[in-house]
């Protein structure tokens, strides 16, 4: 008998089981695969390589989990990504985005003076903006007709946050990145470097109503200290998960790989525990749902009320990614910039010339196809972390979109696969992986249980955000069902691996413990 048992052993709930064990409680991590982290991961495909095939990058983790966890203790280490973004263009031309203001600031300088001087304009807003959605993401989910209560608490205790305006709060969360980066920059070059954010892993183009929003919640993050900064975890992403599953297993968290739930156990409307598919039967008080929420209400639980299924069903879960992770023998020459290591391999370099070109990529999917010229963001681990490979070579993570969830993935996946590095060598003629590996939408749904392969679960559009995620009736974590709670990104503030759902949730329950509404 446990107290509370965590369905899926994905960095959420891991992180939900460290903060329930931490106050005492008996829990117990189930993953249905043989390795822990979800789609955070690293996979040894190839003796001696270690590939992130899920997410690749990390920023939106937060600060307050790594020391309260004391996950450094247990080996995390993380390289922070500088320079941060690299664009190549036609003719040579390239742009740099640095973790340093100024040295971005040459860099745009040598596009438009102006753009240049509007950048601290740029960063002014977000960091504003960027810490209202902070603090928002770490407290129940709340209904955008309460921001103007909340504003006027935040004047109230004169928080630095009260120099934005409920309005153009607002303004944003409803807008495009389309319309925002016009307001600031005059320069393609300058605007292509900025806008990824705004797009990845959605059915969104940078005109999008909700582009914008999207943008915000990736610059949300921190690494090493720098707000807004992004990193490359030691051996991977899995390099995450082993340090979560050290302060789980040390906090007295039992942990089972290998072992798939095949239901949730209810009577008169209370969790009794689950059901693995090997017919044993776990016993507990609370369960709570690391899957996604169709998985969940759908697959794991019976005798859900019709219209409440109906709903669920409706969700929307677009997925729009393609992965390929291999290994090269030589560094890419982008541009002509040579093959020896230098910052462009450290940065995320992004196949995105301009927003013609992503509206373009766009385009090709709202018609159910692949984008046949797709935007494509490459990463190489390796260019900082040399426990990823072996001696004289690297291992580098492409993601790609667009590419809309089809049925028929498997049969076009590897002509798609050699577009996308045939999309590359336009601008690095010498990248001709030695092996690589592609995850279609499909694959992801199968490997990683994302629905339609959406990275996010459900999309993060403006109906499935706050307490509309993923419905209004499921959106603080707890459900119609005494003892039933979700932790994925499927609720509250969504997808990325930022660990958010699963320590919110652990906060729920633990509330709900201390007033009674649920016993243990």
């Amino acid at each position: 008998m446990f107290d509370a048992v965590i369905v899926g052993g994905g960095h959420n709930g891991l992180v939900c089981a460290c903060y329930l064990a931490r106050e005492g409680l008996k829990v117990a991590v189930f993953e249905r695969r043989d390795i822990l982290g979800g789609a955070c991961v690293s996979e040894e495909l190839w003796p001696g390589y270690k590939l992130s095939t899920g997410a690749y990058v990390i920023s939106l983790f937060k600060e307050k989990f790594i020391k309260e966890l004391k996950l450094e203790e247990y080996g995390l280490k993380i390289y922070t990504k500088d320079p941060t973004i690299f664009v190549p263009f036609s003719k040579g031309k390239y742009i740099f985005n640095w973790v340093n203001p100024k040295k971005t600031k040459k860099e745009f300088e040598r596009f438009s003076k102006n753009d240049a001087r509007n950048y601290d304009k740029w960063r002014e807003f977000w960091s504003i903006f960027v810490d209202f959605l902070d603090f928002l993401s770490l407290n129940p989910p709340l209904s955008l007709y309460e921001i103007e209560e909340l504003f006027k608490f935040f004047r109230k205790i004169n928080l630095k946050i009260k120099d934005i305006e409920v309005n153009e709060f607002l303004r944003v969360f409803l807008s495009d990145a389309k319309t925002i980066l016009d307001e600031y920059f005059e320069s393609e070059e300058v605007k292509a470097s900025l806008v990824e954010d705004a797009i990845i892993g959605s059915m969104l183009s940078p005109s999008s109503p909700g582009s914008a929003y999207l943008l915000a919640h990736h610059i949300m993050g921190e690494v090493n200290g720098i707000k807004g900064a992004w990193g490359y975890v030691k051996g991977g992403m899995g390099g995450l998960i082993d340090a979560l599953r050290k302060a789980a297993e040390n906090l007295g968290v039992k942990i089972f790989t290998s072992s798939e739930v095949k239901r949730i156990i209810v009577k008169e409307n209370k969790v009794k525990g689950i059901e693995l598919e090997n017919g044993k039967i776990i016993n507990s008080k609370i369960v709570v749902s690391n899957a996604d929420v169709k998985t969940t209400f759908l697959k794991l639980l019976d005798d859900v009320p019709k219209k409440l299924r109906k709903r669920i069903e409706l969700l929307k879960s677009r997925g729009v990614c393609f992965k390929i992770v291999g290994i090269i023998e030589e560094l890419p020459d982008y541009v002509g910039l040579g093959k020896n290591l230098g910052p462009q391999h450290i940065s995320s370099t992004l196949i995105l010339p301009s927003l013609d070109y992503l509206e373009k990529a766009y385009r090709d999917a709202i018609n159910n196809k692949p984008s046949r010229e797709p935007f494509v963001s490459i990463n190489i681990q390796s260019s900082v972390d040399d426990s990823v490979t072996v001696k004289n070579h690297h291992v580098f993570s492409l993601f790609v979109q667009y590419t809309p969830y089809r049925k028929d993935w498997d049969e076009m996946k590897e002509d798609y696969a050699k577009n996308v590095i045939e999309t590359i060598q336009n601008y690095a003629p010498n990248f001709k992986p030695l092996k690589y590996f592609s995850l279609s939408p499909l694959d992801l749904e199968r490997r990683f249980a994302f629905p339609q392969g959406c990275i996010f679960h459900i999309d993060m559009t403006h109906d499935q955000l706050y307490n509309l995620r993923p419905l209004p009736e499921l959106s603080n974590y707890s459900t119609y069902i005494s003892g039933l709670y979700l932790c994925s990104s499927s609720t509250h503030p969504g997808g990325g691996v930022s660990g958010i759902p699963g320590y919110n949730a652990a906060m729920k329950i633990l509330e709900d413990i201390k007033a009674k509404r649920v016993n243990i």
